[in-house]
C-alpha cells in the first residue's frame, strides 16, 4: 500500500490495513512524507504489528495520474514472498472474502495472476463495479499500471514475450488470438490468470465525507482533464451539508461517468453488508471526516 496524507483526504487506510493482515505474512506500506498525522499512525500501526514494515519516498512533483504506479512500483521490489498483494488505501477486504483470497495459492497453485471483484461505493451508494488484478506471485514482470488501480504486465515482460514469440509461430498465434479473444469475450480463466468471484466484492469507498468527495473531483479535474466533474462540482457544493441529498447526486454524477446505469433496486447496499470493521463509521450520523479509532489498534495487533 501507498499513503500520502490519507488522514485529511478522508481515506479509510487504517480499515483498510486491518482488512488485508489477515491475508498477509508481511505488510508493505510506503508514505510520501505526509504532513497530516498519516506516518505517526501507520508507525504505531508498525510497532503494534512485526508484519507491518514501513519505507518513505518523495513522491514526483508531476500533476499525472502515473505518479500513484511509480510509486507503487518503487516499493513493489522489496516484496520477499512468493506472492503479492496489492491494495489501496480506500479498499476494504470483507471479513468473509479474506480466508479465500489467502487459501487460492493453494487452491490454483499454477495459476500466476487473480483478479477480484471490486465495488465502489459513496457512503451506502454503489456506482461502479468491476474485476482488478490484484494478486499475482511474485514475478518482476508484474507491476502496478496505470494510476495504479490494478496490477499486469511492464513494458519489459511484454516485449521479451512478444520477441521470443517471433520465432514460434503457435506461441505468436497463441498471444494474438488470446488478445482478440480478451477484448472481444474476455475469458473469466486461463491457465496462467483466473478472475474469482469471492464471498464478498472488495470495498471500494470513494469518499467518506462530502467535503472529502469536492476534494478529490477537484483532483480529478486536474489529473484527468474531466469535462463532466466541472459541469456537476458547482451544482453538488449547494449540497455538502445534506449528506441525504449530497450522497445521491455524487453516485449519480459517478455513475454517469463511468457509463454504468443500475436500475433502482442495485443503487445502495446496506450497512449490513458492508465489511464489519467499516460498519460503526459509516452508521455515525455525526461523521463529518475521516478519524482513527483507536479501538482499531487492538485489532491490529492481533492480526
Amino acid at each position: 500500500m501507498i499513503v500520502k496524507d490519507v488522514v485529511s483526504q478522508g481515506y479509510p487506510f487504517v480499515e483498510a490495513i486491518a482488512s488485508a493482515l489477515p491475508i498477509c505474512d508481511e505488510f508493505l506500506i510506503s508514505d510520501g512524507y505526509s504532513q497530516d498525522g498519516t506516518y505517526e499512525v501507520i508507525q504505531k500501526i508498525a510497532g503494534l504489528n512485526p508484519k507491518v514494515k514501513i519505507y518513505q519516498s518523495k513522491w514526483p512533483n508531476k500533476k499525472d495520474p502515473t505518479v500513484l504506479a511509480d510509486v507503487t512500483n518503487e516499493l513493489r521490489p522489496k516484496c520477499r514472498y512468493d506472492y503479492i498483494f496489492s491494495i489501496q488505501a480506500n479498499e476494504i477486504i470483507h471479513e468473509k472474502s479474506s480466508p479465500f483470497i489467502k487459501a487460492l495459492p493453494s487452491i490454483f497453485p499454477d495459476v500466476e495472476t487473480f483478479s477480484f471483484p471490486f465495488t465502489q461505493l459513496l457512503d451506502t451508494y454503489k456506482f461502479a463495479e468491476g474485476f482488478r488484478l490484484r494478486l499475482a506471485k511474485n514475478n518482476p514482470g508484474i507491476v502496478a499500471k496505470g494510476d495504479a488501480w490494478t496490477l499486469g504486465a511492464s513494458a519489459s515482460f511484454t516485449r521479451n514475450k512478444v520477441l521470443r514469440s517471433l520465432i514460434r509461430p503457435g506461441r505468436f498465434y497463441y498471444y494474438l488470438a488470446k488478445g482478440v479473444e480478451f477484448v472481444h469475450a474476455n475469458p473469466g480463466y486461463d491457465y496462467l490468470s483466473r478472475a474469482v468471484y469471492l464471498p464478498n466484492p472488495i470495498f471500494r469507498y470513494w469518499a467518506l465525507s462530502p467535503k472529502n468527495f469536492l476534494d478529490k473531483c477537484k483532483r480529478h479535474l486536474e489529473l484527468f482533464q474531466m469535462e463532466k466533474f466541472a459541469k456537476s462540482y458547482e451544482g453538488l457544493k449547494l449540497h455538502v451539508d445534506e449528506p441525504h441529498v449530497f450522497w445521491r447526486m455524487g453516485a449519480e454524477f459517478l455513475e454517469h461517468t463511468k457509463d454504468q446505469h443500475y436500475p433502482q433496486a442495485f443503487e445502495s447496499i446496506e450497512k449490513k453488508h458492508h465489511p464489519a470493521v467499516m460498519q460503526e463509521f459509516i452508521s455515525n450520523p455525526n461523521a463529518k471526516e475521516y478519524y482513527v479509532r483507536e479501538e482499531l489498534f487492538e485489532k491490529i495487533r492481533n492480526l
